[in-house]
């Protein structure tokens, strides 16, 4: 019994035993494995050791639909490629003193739904210090090759393009999840401005004092303010070279007050514009200035007479109001000439001096707007405004308020269309003159030929009657 009792009490303790050695196994198992598990890179099969890179691609267009990050084959529906414009390319390094490891599970679970706001908001850590800044090339694109991260991609300089709505801040994961289970590690985005390429704008009025060489015309620069980087107004400033048939009369803008929120200078027909440090205060991105120019129109060249200004914000190279040869972008104010030969009735060849014209703009001629006299080759002539931009011919209304001497007035009320151009190109008015008619004058010596015929004739009747008397008496002597 003692035998066979400390038998079964050994083989219970080798059972407790194997069961407890068994038990310690599969705890020390677990655990190994889980910390291998949290140990391994590469958690949904990303691979780590593969290099990462983002592209960013810019247009003034876009296709309507959000991007998956790759690139795309046809860009012809995106516009124009933009060139110049900054990206600062931030990555986000920790959540709530957490580090953001993207080859790891946890790494995901940190940023699992997180939006630019939330990155932007403090509780996430932002290296700023580790930030790279980029700028997009002649194709509108650059590349940048970056560590597996989450990174924040904002906006913050626009070059050479007026842009008037910036991207919102947005956020990118290298690598990219893609919806079959695979990763991108070259991502492609394409982030979408607001640009408006007609602006600034420049506009021209009708004279104000005037149609005739000597009035005044208006010119209002119409100029958005648009930095070379979001953040403060350092300067603005507005230029414009006048013509040279213009010169320079004034310039104001509209809600500032000359001098202490901006000062004008003119030199050898460069007008510029330079905002104080007073006015740029009162300045901030997305105002539009108002600025009216004005200038005189000293002579008439070939008749149409453009005008550009060109705008400086900060260090922006400046964006001009108007481009060449694209209808409706480049504002002209139009004159042309308008000339009349006098001569004589008949021949042309006589021409006549001092025959003054009043032009009128109505048909009644009662609104003079100039006049004008004829000079020894006959001739005189006046330059008139006659429209802008498109409309490059005017109905004007011509009469001869004074004659030549000794000429007839010619009361007639002429219409004439005067249209732009140089002084070679007028057609010429030719209008007759009539010579006054003179007194009825006497005929030349008629009543002295009456008188000396009346006379003859009594001396011959006379002279006949003596000689018959006579010859009666010598008769009546035989």
């Amino acid at each position: 019994m003692t035998t066979s009792g400390t038998s079964s009490w050994r083989r219970r303790i080798v059972a407790a035993a194997s069961t407890l050695a068994l038990g310690l196994a599969g705890v020390a198992g677990g655990s190994l494995a889980a910390n291998a598990a949290d140990a391994t890179p590469g958690a949904g099969n990303i691979d780590p050791s593969t290099q990462a890179s983002l592209t960013i691609h810019k247009y003034d267009g876009n296709t309507g639909e959000a991007g998956d990050g790759t690139q795309l084959s046809d860009t012809s529906g995106l516009g124009n490629a933009l060139q110049g414009v900054e990206f600062t390319i931030t990555p986000v390094t920790a959540k709530g003193g957490q580090a953001i490891d993207l080859d790891t599970y946890a790494g995901w679970d940190l940023i699992d739904g997180v939006t630019a706001a939330d990155v932007q908001s403090g509780s996430y850590t932002l290296d700023t210090a580790g930030a790279t800044t980029v700028t997009t090339g002649a194709d509108g694109s650059v590349s940048q090759n970056l560590p597996h991260g989450l990174y924040l991609v904002t906006e913050t300089g626009y070059g050479d393009n007026t842009i008037t709505t910036p991207v919102d801040p947005f956020l990118v994961t290298l690598p990219l999840p893609q919806t079959n289970g695979g990763w991108l590690y070259d991502v492609h985005v394409y982030p979408k401005n607001a640009v408006d390429t007609n602006v600034p704008t420049k506009d021209v009025s009708d004279p104000t004092d005037g149609v005739t060489i000597g009035s005044t015309v208006p010119w209002t620069i119409s100029a958005p303010v648009q930095p070379d980087k979001p953040g403060a107004i350092t300067s603005f400033v507005i230029t414009d070279q006048l013509d040279s048939r213009l010169s320079f009369t004034s310039l104001t803008v509209a809600g500032f007050t000359a001098d202490s929120d901006y000062t004008v200078t003119e030199a050898d027909g460069l007008v510029t514009l330079t905002f104080t440090a007073d006015g740029l205060a009162k300045l901030k991105a997305g105002d539009v200035v108002t600025a009216t120019l004005l200038t005189t129109v000293e002579s008439l060249g070939d008749g149409v007479i453009p005008n550009q200004a060109t705008v400086f914000t900060n260090d922006n190279g400046g964006k001009t109001t108007s481009k060449p040869g694209e209808p409706g972008t480049n504002p002209t104010t139009n004159w042309g000439p308008l000339e009349v030969l006098k001569f004589a009735q008949n021949d042309e060849s006589k021409t006549l001096a001092g025959a003054e014209f009043t032009v009128y703009s109505d048909e009644a001629a009662t609104q003079a707007v100039g006049t004008f006299t004829t000079g020894a080759d006959g001739t005189g002539s006046i330059v008139l405004w006659v429209g802008n931009d498109s409309d490059t011919s005017e109905t004007y209304y011509l009469k001869e308020t004074k004659a030549p001497a000794g000429y007839v007035l010619d009361s007639q009320v002429r219409e004439v269309e005067v249209k732009a151009g140089g002084v070679a190109t007028v057609t010429v008015q030719k209008i007759a003159n009539t010579q006054q008619d003179h007194p009825n004058l006497p005929l030349t010596g008629a009543n002295g030929e009456l008188l000396m015929t009346i006379g003859g004739a009594a001396l011959l009747l006379l002279g006949g009657g003596a000689y018959l008397v006579t010859r009666r008496r010598s008769s009546d002597r035989a």
